[in-house]
C-alpha cells in the first residue's frame, strides 16, 4: 500500500515538475519571442529613417548640383557702375579639363601677371570645381573693364569674353547644361546691348595670331540655331500681342 502511494506521489511530482519545466519554458520562448518583437519592431521603426537620411542626402547634392542654367541671367549680369558699350560676344573655352573662374584667375594673375587677373567676363563650369553648368561672373564684368580674352585688344575693349571650362579640340564638345547656359546668357547679353547675330563670334574668327579655340568640337551651327529660334520665337510673340 505505501509503496502505491509513494507510486502515485513519485508520478504527480514528477508530472508536477514536468508541467513546471513545459510552462517555464513557454514563458521564457514567450519572452523571448516578444523580446525579438520588440527589437524587430525598433529595427521597423529605425529603418524608414535610413533612406530619409539617404534621400535627404541626395536631395541636398541634388540642389547644389542642379543645373546652372537655372540661375538668374539678370540678377548675375547686374553692375553698380556704368556699362561699357559692347558690341560682340567672343566665345572661348579653356582647353583644359577641369577649371574655374578662380583658378583661371590665379593663372591669369600670378602667372600671366595681368592687372585685372581672370581674362574672361563669365566662365561657364562643366561640374569639376564648379557646376555643370554654372555660369562665373569676373571681375571684368562687375567693374566693366575690357577683357584680356584675345591678341586683339580693339576686340578686348569691345567684346565680351565668354568661356567654357573643357576641351572642345581633343576632348568632345561641350555639356548641354553649359550650352544651355551659354544660350541663355547670350540670349540676354544680345537683346540687352543690341549685338546682333553676326557679331557672336568664337576665339578663332577675331582677326589676330592663328587660335583653334573653341575647337573643333564646339558645336558653333547648333548654338546659332538656338539663338535663331528664340528669337523668331519672341518676334512672333510680339507680333500676336
Amino acid at each position: 500500500m505505501n509503496k502505491k502511494i509513494i507510486s502515485v506521489f513519485s508520478q504527480n511530482l514528477t508530472m508536477y515538475f514536468k508541467n513546471k519545466i513545459t510552462h517555464d519554458g513557454e514563458r521564457i520562448i514567450q519572452r523571448l519571442s516578444l523580446f525579438m518583437i520588440v527589437v524587430a519592431s525598433g529595427l521597423c521603426v529605425s529603418i524608414p529613417f535610413f533612406p530619409c537620411v539617404k534621400i535627404e542626402r541626395i536631395n541636398s547634392f541634388a540642389r547644389l548640383e542642379s543645373p546652372g542654367y537655372m540661375q538668374d541671367i539678370e540678377q548675375l549680369c547686374h553692375t553698380d557702375v556704368d556699362e561699357r558699350r559692347w558690341e560682340y560676344i567672343v566665345i572661348h573655352h579653356s582647353a583644359t579639363e577641369k577649371g574655374n573662374a578662380a583658378r583661371f584667375d590665379y593663372y591669369h594673375r600670378k602667372v600671366k601677371k595681368w592687372e585685372y587677373g581672370l581674362a574672361y567676363h563669365f566662365v561657364i563650369g562643366n561640374g569639376t570645381f564648379s557646376r555643370d553648368g554654372e555660369i562665373e561672373v569676373g571681375e571684368r564684368w562687375k567693374k566693366q573693364i575690357h577683357g584680356a580674352h584675345t591678341a586683339n585688344m580693339n576686340c578686348n575693349r569691345v567684346a565680351i569674353g565668354i568661356c567654357l571650362v573643357g576641351d572642345f579640340e581633343n576632348g568632345g564638345p561641350p555639356s548641354e547644361n553649359q550650352l544651355e547656359s551659354l544660350v541663355r546668357l547670350i540670349q540676354y547679353l544680345s537683346r540687352k546691348y543690341h549685338i546682333s547675330s553676326s557679331n557672336v563670334l568664337q576665339h578663332k574668327q577675331v582677326h589676330q595670331r592663328c587660335t583653334a579655340c573653341p575647337g573643333k568640337y564646339f558645336p558653333f551651327a547648333e548654338l546659332k540655331t538656338r539663338l535663331m529660334q528664340i528669337a523668331t520665337k519672341e518676334r512672333n510673340h510680339i507680333q500676336e500681342l
